[in-house]
């Protein structure tokens, strides 16, 4: 009887593959705490984006609707790249700049060397 449980345990083991579990899927490591478990759960579910189509799939929308939310979140994510390309152009420029400024003091002080 011992036997046969022993069998069972290690069969279950041996076709027990998380991979398979395309969605989410955790096992616990040894040594691993609850709330690490837990912490390593929330990170896949939140990268598995399950939440985002629960959501979306709460109430049935339009497929215009969709068509309209869908442009105006690339309206807004070109935008926000555009601020961000913005913002890295001022910082090279100012870094350019300070360069530019430091050569300079640089040359000068040569210059007052070989005088």
């Amino acid at each position: 009887m011992n036997d046969i449980r022993q069998n069972k345990q290690t069969s279950y083991h041996q076709h027990y593959h998380p991979e398979e579990h395309k969605d989410i899927c955790v096992v616990r490591r040894k040594g691993e705490t609850a709330d690490e478990l837990l912490k390593r759960f929330r990170k896949k579910y939140s990268k598995s984006g399950l939440a985002k189509e629960l959501r979306d799939r709460m109430y049935y929308e339009k497929p215009s609707d969709k068509k309209r939310r869908k442009k105006m979140q690339s309206i807004r994510n070109y935008k926000r790249e555009q601020e961000k390309m913005e913002e890295m152009q001022e910082r090279y420029e100012k870094f350019k700049q300070k360069k530019a400024r430091l050569r300079a003091k640089k040359q000068r002080k040569e210059m007052k060397r070989n005088d």
